[in-house]
């Protein structure tokens, strides 16, 4: 589930945007190369303001987004996307400590999730269905692979068959979503979404809670 928790806001957040940086930028460079021109401080001064101000306003803005990482008004195809190539490129680079079952389920369920974000369009008409599958592929699958990941060796075959009972939940509920998206059924989409959140709030969809998450 995505949280509440927004990016922060306020004079350091104006400083950090993408604008502001892009800007002053834009400031740093026409007030050189003005300087080196006609060395008049004045002049450069002027021009940089103006370079600043075309930086400013041709940068497109930052998107604000909860402390997941989730766009605030919901991620796009692309984002989506991204995302997901980088949880496979992490699966690929530690797939000599994960479980052959677990990679496989792993695998079954980027290849339904693959298939929706292709149909991203489709997906944002049902926003249950849109703000599940963005908390799978920006918190749920990442989070769930760190925690394994991260346990001692000698406690890895121990925690294998929870861990590949909750990818075997999430892949089926994933692959119902799939269908109902496949299909353009809204309504099916709209219940789809609501059980897969409905999961992450029952706590089916845990972590493992001994090793802290």
């Amino acid at each position: 589930m995505a949280t509440s928790d927004e990016t922060p806001g306020g004079l350091g957040a104006f400083l950090g945007s993408r604008p502001n940086l892009v800007g002053l930028a834009a400031f740093l460079a026409v007030f050189i190369a003005v300087m080196l021109v006609s060395q008049s401080p004045l002049a450069a001064v002027i021009a940089a303001l103006l370079g600043y101000g075309a930086g400013y306003f041709m940068a497109p803005p930052d998107r604000r987004t909860y402390a997941s990482g989730i766009p605030v008004h919901g991620a796009t195809g692309e984002e989506m996307a991204g995302r997901l190539s980088a949880f496979q490129q992490s699966v690929r680079t530690n797939r000599g400590r994960i479980p052959p079952e677990a990679d496989r389920e792993l695998g079954i369920i980027v290849l339904s999730l693959r298939e929706m974000i292709d149909r991203w369009q489709d997906v944002k008409r049902a926003p249950e269905q849109r703000m599940a599958l963005e908390s799978i592929v920006y918190q749920y699958l990442p989070n769930t692979l760190d925690v394994f990941l991260r346990l001692p060796d000698s406690a890895k075959p121990h925690a294998a068959p929870e861990w590949i009972s909750q990818l075997k939940l999430l892949g089926t509920e994933v692959a119902a979503s799939r269908r109902s998206v496949l299909q353009h059924d809204l309504e099916a989409m709209r219940a789809n979404g609501r059980v897969l959140e409905q999961k992450f709030e029952d706590g089916d969809l845990k972590m493992f809670k001994e090793h802290g998450l």
